[in-house]
């Protein structure tokens, strides 16, 4: 992993189209600006977690014969019950629920 030390309105690149810029520090949160190409897809890490969850159930339930429908339901259930725990825990922490 690599360790960077920047202030506020200092920038580092990615390869040769993404820019990360330091917005603001406001206690334990950094707010940062990323300047990507459209069609690049950028997502929070706790997204993208989420995502590839959904999409393992997703399979699982498309693959399984009906009895194990109910297991699937109930690990879609508590997969959602938990994001909704993060989302509340995030506004809390005066959180930004942007991606």
């Amino acid at each position: 992993m690599l360790v960077l030390s920047r202030k506020i309105d200092e920038s580092f690149s990615i390869g040769d189209s993404i820019v990360i810029t330091i917005l603001a520090v406001e206690g334990e949160n950094v707010k940062i600006g990323i300047t990507a190409p459209r069609e690049m897809t950028i997502l929070r890490q706790e997204v993208l977690k989420a995502i590839q969850e959904q999409k393992k159930i997703q399979e699982l339930m498309a693959n399984e014969p009906e009895p194990m429908a109910t297991e699937h339901f109930e690990q879609l259930r508590k997969l959602l019950a938990s994001e909704g725990d993060h989302e509340a825990n995030d506004k809390e922490k005066g959180g930004d629920q942007t991606s």
